[in-house]
């Protein structure tokens, strides 16, 4: 039997209900999953890439980096920021077809009274940093997230806007 026209847009809606939630589904477990990004900073010579821990706080992207660091060093003369986090490549996995997560924004380093919420946080994610909260030389980064762009595989690519990724993870933490 035939499908009324209803019926058919019923089907799709369904269909795109259940897409959307499937990718934010896997956002989300990546997100949870990784616990390390690679930042690309802007450095006097050009853009520089590096790896860092990361955390969330209140969809805040959080990075603990020393300053004697270039990243950070970079950071303090260009607050823009880019950063992916990225599933990890197994050999069963062809690599163009990884989840990731490309993230746009600005960091401020954390200073403070305002640091404390966000440090427990970091610390609640990387305990091994713990450590490294009592080097002088050691600074609390928040990224506040612009735009993103996540890709779940091949054609299955969409740009986030920052309220729909604080809609996403700032209640998560």
């Amino acid at each position: 039997m035939g499908r009324t026209k209803q019926q058919g847009c019923d089907m799709e809606r369904e269909e795109s209900d259940s897409m959307q939630a499937d990718w934010k589904d896997q956002l989300t477990a990546l997100v949870a999953s990784v616990r390390v990004c690679f930042l690309a900073t802007a450095g006097s010579e050009g853009p520089e890439a590096s790896m860092a821990p990361f955390a969330l706080y209140r969809g805040d992207v959080l990075i603990h980096l020393s300053r004697l660091a270039q990243h950070s060093r970079n950071l303090q003369r260009q607050h823009h920021l880019g950063l992916i986090i990225c599933t990890p490549e197994t050999a069963a996995d062809s690599p163009l077809a990884l989840p990731r997560v490309s993230l746009k924004g600005e960091a401020e380093m954390l200073i403070g009274q305002q640091a404390l919420p966000a440090r427990a946080a970091y610390l609640s994610r990387i305990p091994e940093a713990g450590p490294l909260f009592s080097f002088p030389d050691f600074r609390l980064f928040r990224m506040r997230v612009a735009q993103a762009r996540w890709v779940g595989g091949f054609g299955k690519a969409r740009t986030l806007s920052s309220q729909t990724w604080n809609g996403l993870f700032a209640a998560e933490d």
